[in-house]
């Protein structure tokens, strides 16, 4: 009896992603920032998928966050990409705003990420 609840435990534990693995499924974007946008400004995910974004910034230190979706704050320079995963528990439309000051038209840096249920 040991020997089964021995061998179901060591299936059930390798049938578990590795983190490389679960790495690899995730959906990859990648995200410019100038001044004064994201591209894209709009990013279209599924409720329950991965996402890594790699943020790159081509003229200044910019920032990413979406407090709604649980990303805090990612600063990122030029020449210096960030890596932001997250998944997208659940549907909906969500801002996502520059979080470094990065001028006077810095207010205006948005986008969105849409979570579809599909």
């Amino acid at each position: 009896m040991r020997t089964l609840i021995l061998c179901a435990a060591i299936a059930a534990i390798t049938a578990l992603p590795t983190a490389q693995e679960e790495h690899s499924t995730a959906r990859k974007i990648d995200l410019t920032a100038k001044k004064y946008e994201f591209s894209p400004s709009r990013i279209e995910v599924k409720v329950g998928e991965t996402v890594e974004l790699t943020a790159t910034s081509v003229d200044a230190k910019h920032g990413f966050e979406c407090k709604e979706l649980g990303i805090e704050k990612t600063t990122f320079e030029p020449k210096k990409p960030a890596v932001i995963r997250f998944t997208a528990n659940r549907a909906g439309t969500y801002q996502f705003k520059c979080a470094n000051f990065c001028g006077f038209g810095h207010g205006r840096m948005k986008g969105e990420i849409v979570v579809s249920g599909e």
